[in-house]
């Protein structure tokens, strides 16, 4: 209670800095998701030391992420190639996950902290 006080202070409330980053999150997982895509489409692992680092981390923060839908959602296969679902069924899901926590933030924090 008295972090949200010293916000207050300094111009600040809780639920809108809460609002706030679970706003930034959403973003960052979803160009997380989208720079997976991306990459998805150039099979071949980076040659560079600079790309094969970004590689890295994207797949580090995607794969906890897609990799359980993938285990559950078989890819749709057309003629000699197949589509992944799990990066629009992770981007729906993430967004109605923002939704939902902003409605929590709007309905039962803000009443509290102000």
């Amino acid at each position: 209670m008295m972090v949200g006080l010293l916000l207050q202070d300094f111009g600040f409330s809780v639920s809108s800095l809460l609002a706030a980053a679970i706003n930034y999150t959403y973003y960052i997982l979803f160009g997380f998701i989208i720079a997976s895509i991306l990459f998805s489409w150039f099979p071949g692992y980076p040659s560079s030391g600079f790309m094969q680092a970004i590689y890295d981390a994207v797949k580090a923060v995607t794969n906890p992420i897609l990799w359980p839908i993938r285990s559950r959602i078989p890819m749709l296969q057309f003629g000699g190639f197949g589509i992944d679902l799990s990066p629009i069924i992770a981007i729906f899901g993430l967004s109605i996950a923002r939704t939902l926590l902003l409605i929590v933030v709007a309905n039962f924090i803000r009443p509290v902290t102000g």
